[in-house]
């Protein structure tokens, strides 16, 4: 889809329809996931990786609910939540904390948990504040049921030392990445980074209290990292997804515009914000009503019928 096609739709009104579509095909598209991991018959682990605001959350819970549809109980863990937290996070060579490392994640504690459900024990999720940026409990023990699969997603989800304890043949493993982007003029299309990063600046402005500026200053070691830490796993993948959605910048360009207007202000010196905050200048807005509770935007714009 061009960004002329998309602004004709939002004035036309079939974006309504755009975005049913678009929904539908990205349902479609885990069902059909979900059939593969099942007829594998010995699946319990499922390995979702993905870099940064690719969806892979929201992801990981349709999936879950699209194997349930197939007769098995599946749980959702985030590596996320096992991030070891700032007073034991490892620091790059400038002395600051290095949050794309697998050192980061407290893998003895996941291990132990992973194994703990997959043998039917009892464990209390652990959870990460990422505003205090420290880890804790839950207070309820949770049991996977016989036979379940846990999905679990993250970062470094197809790193086998994430996981090397565990037998190759439970575990299936899935990337997903927003592949497919809006066509800008001639044959050139967004990125999937920018589209991601978009998405990262609303994420981070809305529910991290991390300034768009920030965002823009971390992110070539956000994308450095990816490099070092999950593009060299892709290739282990049994299946990929494909997390964008034709019609998000219409609804996106209300909640990223003025974000990026603001770094081009008082940054000028960030050429990347004044060229997306060009294209978001043409780009034909839209409202978020119509965007379905359970949609992978959601993850970044808010208002979700999911948990998190």
């Amino acid at each position: 889809m061009t960004i002329d096609e998309l602004n004709g739709y939002v004035e036309s009104g079939e974006i309504d329809e755009v975005i049913r579509v678009a929904e539908a095909r990205q349902c479609k598209a885990l069902s059909r996931i979900a059939d593969s991991i099942t007829a594998r018959g010995r699946v319990r682990l499922v390995l979702l990786a993905g870099a940064s605001s690719a969806g892979k959350t929201t992801t990981a819970k349709r999936l879950c609910t699209q194997i349930r549809v197939n007769g098995l109980e599946a749980m959702h863990l985030s590596t996320d939540d096992y991030f070891v937290g700032n007073s034991r996070n490892p620091r790059d060579e400038n002395g600051e904390f290095d949050y794309e490392t697998i050192e980061c994640v407290d893998m003895e504690r996941l291990a132990a948990d992973v194994n703990a459900l997959l043998s039917g024990e009892e464990i209390r999720i652990r959870r990460f504040d990422f505003v205090a940026h420290e880890g804790f409990d839950e207070e309820r023990a949770t049991r996977l049921a016989p036979g379940g699969v846990v999905v679990l997603e993250g970062l470094h989800a197809l790193n086998p030392r994430l996981t090397e304890g565990i037998a190759d043949g439970v575990k299936f493993r899935l990337f997903i990445e927003p592949m497919t982007q809006p066509e800008v003029f001639a044959t050139v299309c967004l990125s999937p980074t920018d589209a991601r990063l978009l998405r990262r600046l609303v994420r981070d402005n809305q529910y991290r209290k991390v300034s768009p500026y920030e965002t823009f200053r971390i992110w070539p070691k956000v994308l450095a990292g990816e490099k070092k830490w999950i593009n060299p796993f892709r290739a282990l993948a049994d299946a990929e997804f494909d997390s964008a959605l034709c019609y998000e910048l219409a609804v996106l360009k209300p909640y990223v515009a003025g974000l990026l207007e603001m770094v081009r202000r008082q940054h000028p010196e960030i050429a990347r914000a004044s060229a997306l905050a060009d294209l978001l200048a043409v780009v034909h807005a839209t409202d978020s009503t119509k965007v379905p509770g359970d949609s992978i935007l959601r993850e970044t714009i808010g208002g979700s019928q999911l948990e998190y």
